[in-house]
């Protein structure tokens, strides 16, 4: 069975996929943008992903103290964030999760740290109930569009961009999409007839759903 990693995984991971002819390739580039600084309290803050967080805290060194109220989407940005030592005050599994969350708090204004090909559903959300989102683009997504000469019976994706990339290839969607979360399957659904969503915003956990689904 041939497998598609559309990004670099660690000797560990790839071990865990013993048995199986495993490809890789980075479908996305990130680049992160210089001299963004927080200077202003920020009441309420939202990061998507764990770019966003590096970003924030590891390339441009904002201070934690600058931001009193944090949400997040998934466990990763979740850890992420912690290691930076913010305190998170919910986390949800996909970004209409977390706008629910928010609405029901009754927030004025938000503060959006994300990417340049972030998807709209979290802001548009906030526009409907009269909350002012400021989006802060802090990090770039580059689509490699690389069209691969073999075919695949299962993908591996880790981001909506990187299912983004792989379509525009021209590569054959007649697999099964293995997705880490459900932004990322929301993506995938547009052009995979078969979507598989993990247990956990891991990429062991995508790892597993693999196994599981092939052991069928």
């Amino acid at each position: 069975m041939r497998i598609l990693a559309t990004k670099k995984l660690t000797p560990i991971q790839k071990s865990m996929l013993k048995g199986y002819d495993v490809q890789q390739k980075e479908m996305i580039s990130i680049s992160y943008g210089e001299n963004f600084i927080v200077n202003e309290k920020i009441s309420h803050a939202i990061f998507t992903s764990a770019n966003a967080v590096k970003s924030v805290f590891e390339r441009n060194k904002n201070k934690k103290d600058n931001f009193d109220n944090v949400y997040c989407v998934g466990a990763k940005t979740k850890s992420l964030l912690a290691s930076y030592g913010v305190k998170v005050c919910h986390v949800a599994k996909n970004a209409s999760a977390l706008a629910a969350i928010l609405v029901e708090k009754e927030i004025e204004d938000l503060h959006f740290y994300c990417g340049n090909l972030r998807h709209q559903d979290l802001p548009l959300a906030m526009a409907e109930h009269g909350i002012m989102v400021t989006e802060n683009v802090v990090y770039q997504t580059e689509l490699s569009n690389h069209c691969f000469e073999m075919s695949f019976d299962m993908v591996m994706f880790f981001s909506p961009s990187g299912v983004m990339s792989y379509v525009n290839g021209l590569n054959s969607c007649n697999v099964k999409a293995i997705c880490i979360g459900y932004t990322t399957a929301t993506e995938a659904i547009n052009s995979f007839e078969e979507v598989f969503v993990a247990e956990e915003t891991t990429v062991e956990s995508v790892i597993d759903k693999l196994k599981e689904i092939s052991s069928h």
